[in-house]
């Protein structure tokens, strides 16, 4: 799944009528193979767009670009995706670190999915060549079932992130901390989520093989 925070505004996981989200719905879909969908949320534009390739025993691959970008010029606000992937009572993830921050991939099993590897690439920005500049924070933590994720991760959020990018002002921002938790209650799955911090346009790519 997907959440995301333009800092100074809230942390959206679900596009509800009535929480200021502008506009957002399928544009295409075929109910199967692909699907393109547009989040409107306070000046900022999110696409998801995701196409599957069928095969094998557990339904095929598919891969995810996340692109974000703001509707008026002027300068972008710190946005934070979080990237994550969650069990709930079955099924195991194993964290594939790049320098001890960021989450390149997530190796796991599952009843219905068997073996799989979710990966993360690098943000890139149109036009750019290579990856554009980002903060990268981390988030491992134990579950108690999938209703009591967003209340997990707004838990686990601390302001003592720094967006540092060179020859620009630093600016504070929310990152995941594993310090966080729901005190009190077991866990039955696991939670692992990749948080991007970036200034928009960008575009992220998500591959499940």
């Amino acid at each position: 799944g997907l959440m995301w925070l333009q800092h100074g505004g809230n942390l959206r996981h679900t596009s509800e009528q009535n929480d200021g989200v502008s506009r957002y719905g399928w544009l295409m879909h075929d109910g199967e193979n692909f699907g393109v969908q547009e989040i409107r949320d306070e000046g900022l534009v999110l696409r998801t767009e995701f196409v599957k390739q069928p095969g094998g025993e557990h339904g095929g691959d598919w891969s995810w670009r996340v692109t974000v970008k703001m509707e008026s010029k002027g300068p972008a606000p710190l946005l934070s995706l979080f990237f994550y992937v969650a069990t709930d009572g079955q099924g195991t993830l194993r964290p594939v670190l790049e320098n001890g921050t960021r989450l390149a991939a997530v190796a796991g099993t599952a009843e219905e999915l068997g073996d799989f590897t979710l990966t993360f690439l690098p943000p890139t920005e149109e036009g750019e060549e290579g990856p554009k500049y980002a903060s990268y924070n981390f988030l491992a933590a134990g579950l108690p079932g999938l209703h009591r994720l967003t209340d997990l991760v707004r838990q686990s959020l601390r302001e003592s992130s720094v967006f540092s990018p060179p020859g620009r002002p630093r600016r504070r921002f929310f990152g995941v901390s594993s310090t966080g938790g729901l005190p009190g209650e077991p866990p039955r799955g696991q939670l692992l989520l990749h948080q991007v911090t970036l200034e928009p346009p960008a575009a992220l790519e998500v591959t499940l093989e």
